[in-house]
């Protein structure tokens, strides 16, 4: 019976480990998102005050855009429960494409386009830092 119970126990830590580590893992992902974002709008703010050149424009956003794409399709591929995470892939995705269209703003010059872009994706930020914090702490 004992050993049983030592199984049991050991059992639930192994499980209670794997979770730790989802979650852990989502974090990570998360915080990486975040400084995306930032990158994007960083390099979105500086193209628009005429201190960085296009081209640095250009391939900073579309890189942010392949990261952002790439830790989107991370956390939906994870192995947690993907209705938990449901709104915050909702957010990325609309993230992800709002980043694409700075840099189309960009090669078009389009520093009005850029601006709402901006605005935009500040917004966003700000609701997928809400969505995370809500999820987190389910």
């Amino acid at each position: 019976m004992r050993s049983l119970s030592l199984a049991s126990l050991a059992l639930l830590l192994l499980l209670n480990a794997c979770s730790s580590k989802s979650s852990a893992d989502e974090s990570q992902e998360l915080e990486t998102i975040t400084s995306w974002v930032a990158t994007a709008q960083m390099a979105g703010s500086a193209w628009s005050q005429g201190n960085v050149p296009t081209v640095y424009a250009q391939q900073t956003l579309s890189q942010a855009q392949q990261k952002l794409h790439k830790e989107t399709d991370t956390l939906a591929n994870s192995s947690t429960n993907s209705t938990r995470l449901h709104p915050i892939l909702e957010q990325l995705r609309l993230l992800e494409s709002n980043v694409s269209q700075m840099a189309q703003a960009v090669k078009q010059k389009n520093y009005t386009t850029m601006s709402q872009h901006l605005k935009q994706l500040s917004t966003q930020k700000q609701a997928l830092s809400t969505l995370a914090k809500t999820v987190g702490g389910q």
